[in-house]
Parts: structure tokens; sequence; C-alpha cells
């Protein structure tokens, strides 16, 4: 439909209209002007027109014309480009595909399964111009009894407020009904973080078993994210100076392939000092690396080669990677972590996520300043990180306490 409406750009408003084209407005001469009116909606229940002054009338035609044409010709009927015909399930395919060049792969294929779901349901059909916050209400109930957690119905409301904002912002609808519908509020869980002791337990087991040894270390031991450290280079790596500088994160696509992205926020892209064990380790991986690196002819296709079972060696330049010199795909690992876990009578679920925490929350208890563990983690916000991490600096309020003793010891 958008190629026919590029090929017929140049015809005539009434050609269009013969050719089953929606053609906003109409052209009226006024003096030695022509204007066009075009329908903008209804404000209080009173329906609303906007008209546009041009010289001439092939002017207004020409702007007639390029209204037809645009991408969202077939939008709510309440804006400057609309037809009251259009429905949510069309306009969010069309909004999802303009959006794909601003998100991340790995979050526009969410966006893509949500818009999925919303497009079988039968609030894909209704007109977004007509959509209230009682309707999405009800969507959002017909999610939860589907068996959908909260969180993840939030997901889906979180989706349709930023696609409908857009509406708005681009004068398709006059308010933006996801903004006053209420989400499903979140049941409050504790956060399962491993001890101290489960720690080391794990670490020694992997360490005499699992060929993934390397990034169970460097992520306990540094609370990086899952990506930021599978997508860590070599080149930001200063073993000399015991500092590893995140500056990316690595991406699985879907259907194969990978993509390395730079960190969303400044405070993400860190360096972060590592402990002396932790460089003794990387030491030895390189070793074995360069080892392993002169017993295979290199891969002619390098880093495009999709064959998962490719026995050449591929320069990634990446620190931790399978023997072929291919990034370490998160399922492969996790299906180890998986039978350690279980092995041990260690929790399993999220477990690299918990480490993250868990890192965090070991040095908050062992004194360390949540100044520098929150940049230490990378977190946007220290008082987000401390409004996570409190619970954990269990004698903060007993240290207070004793600075007010130690000064009311003056007092006569």
């Amino acid at each position: 439909m958008k190629g026919n409406r590029r090929r017929h750009r140049n015809l005539s408003p009434s050609s269009l209209k013969g050719r089953g084209f929606y053609v906003p407005g109409k052209i009226r001469k006024r003096g030695r002007s022509y204007v066009l009116r075009v329908y903008a909606g209804r404000e209080n229940g009173k329906k609303r027109d906007k008209w546009l002054t041009f010289r001439t009338h092939q002017e207004a035609e020409a702007f007639q014309r390029e209204l037809s044409s645009h991408t969202l010709a077939h939008s709510a009927g309440v804006g400057l480009f609309g037809s009251p015909s259009e429905r949510l399930g069309p306009y969010l395919t069309d909004w999802l595909k303009r959006q794909k060049q601003r998100l991340a792969p790995g979050t526009h294929v969410r966006y893509e399964s949500i818009v999925g779901q919303i497009r079988k349901d039968i609030i894909g059909a209704i007109p977004y111009a007509r959509l209230t916050p009682r309707i999405l209400e009800h969507y959002y109930a017909r999610k939860l009894d589907a068996g959908l957690a909260p969180a993840t119905v939030r997901y889906h409301h979180a989706v349709l407020r930023k696609a409908l904002q857009d509406a708005m912002r681009q004068e398709m609808i006059l308010r933006n009904p996801a903004a006053l519908a209420v989400a499903p509020r979140l049941a409050r869980t504790e956060r399962e973080v491993w001890t101290e002791a489960q720690t080391l337990l794990f670490l020694s087991e992997a360490k005499a078993s699992s060929r993934f040894y390397p990034v169970y270390l460097f992520a306990a031991t540094t609370g990086a994210r899952q990506g930021e450290v599978l997508g860590l280079p070599w080149r930001e790596l200063d073993i000399d100076g015991r500092v590893a500088r995140i500056t990316q994160n690595l991406q699985w696509l879907r259907g194969g392939g990978y993509v390395l992205r730079q960190p969303k926020t400044a405070g993400s892209r860190r360096p972060i000092t590592l402990s002396p064990e932790v460089v003794n380790d990387l030491r030895a991986l390189k070793a074995r690396q360069d080892q392993e690196r002169t017993r295979r002819e290199p891969c002619p296709l390098g880093t495009t080669c999709r064959n998962k079972y490719c026995q050449r060696r591929h320069e990634t330049g990446l620190v931790f990677t399978l023997p072929n010199g291919k990034p370490i795909h998160k399922r492969n690992m996790h299906h180890d972590l998986k039978e350690l876990c279980l092995k041990l009578g260690l929790p399993w679920r999220r477990s690299f996520h918990g480490w993250r925490h868990g890192h965090h929350s070991h040095l908050l208890e062992r004194g360390v300043n949540p100044k520098v563990v929150q940049e230490r983690g990378g977190w946007a916000s220290t008082a987000f990180f401390l409004s996570v991490y409190a619970h954990v600096m269990p004698g903060a309020q007993e240290q207070a306490a004793q600075a007010v003793s130690d000064m009311l010891k003056g007092l006569k």
C-alpha cells in the first residue's frame, strides 16, 4: 500500500479518490487564496477543523497529496494526517518499523513480540482514537488471566504508552489513554542473593569442572552485567594496571549473529579495578588462547562465519570466547551454570544477574564506600542504588547514632 502511494504521489486528489485512497480535507477558494479544511478530531464533544491557507490551488493540492501519501495517513482521525478508520494493531506495526533504528536489537525483538500479541487481541482492531483507560485496563486483566506475569504486562503497558505518546506528539490523538490507565501492581519479592560462602563453593566447583570458570570468576568479582562480561575486549583490559574498562556489551540477534554495542548510559562506561587473583587467571587465559591460536587455521569468513561448529580460528578480540575464538552464547553458558548449581544444591534461576547484586551487597557489608560500589557497578543514579541496597547496610544507623553520641559528649 505504501509503495502504491509513492507511485501515485503526483496524481490529483480527485484521481487518488477514484483509486480508493483516503484524501484528507477539502479545498475552497477564499478571496485571492485557497484554503484546505482538514478534520482535526473532536474536543469536548464538538468537531474540530483546521484551516490551512495557500496562495494557489496547485500548492493546496500538493499539500493534500502529501497528506495522502504520508506513512501515517491511516491514523486515528483526530490529527492533521488522520483517518478515523485506523486501528491500533496496524498503527503499532508502522510505529515499530520507525523505531527500529533507535532500539537495541534485543529490545526491538521484545517490542515485536508485544506488538504481535496486541494485534491478535481484540484491542488491536479498535481505532486507537477511541481507546480509553478502561479498555486498556481490560486488556491488562485479560493478559493476567492468561498467565502473564505482572512485570510482563507492565512491559506491554510501557510499549503502549510510548507508542501512543508519539501519536499525541504528532497531533494524531488529543490525549494519551495509556498515561491515565493503571498498570498491574508488582508484587514485592526479595532479591535472591548468594552468600559469600555459596559463591566460593560454586567457584571452587567451577574451577575444577567447568570451561566457563574464567567467565564466572570475572562476573562474580566485578559485578559486571552479562553482556558487558561477554563483550569485554582484550584492548580494554590493562592486566599490568589491574583495570578492565567497560566500553561495550555483546547482544545476540534472533536467527544467529551478534552485535557489540556501546552501553546505554555514560555511567555504564566505566573502569573496574580487578583483584590480583582475577588478574592471574586472566593471564593464564591469555596464554591458553595464544596456544590455541597457533593450532588452528584462520577461518576465511572471519567474524561473519555462522557455523557454530567451525574448527578454524576466528579473531574477535574478545576476552571470553570458545576455543575457536567465537563469542560465548549465553544459552550454552546457562546450561553449564544450571548443571553446576543443581549439583551443589544452589539456586540457579537468574544466578548470573544475582552475582551482580551479591557482589554489591558483599562490598557494602564489608564497609566499602557506597559511592565507590555504585560507580563500580555502573548504576546511573546514586539515590536509586542506595534505595535498592540500603537493607544490606544494617550498621549504618548504629554508626550514625554513635556519631551523634560522640558529638554530645562535649555538651555541658
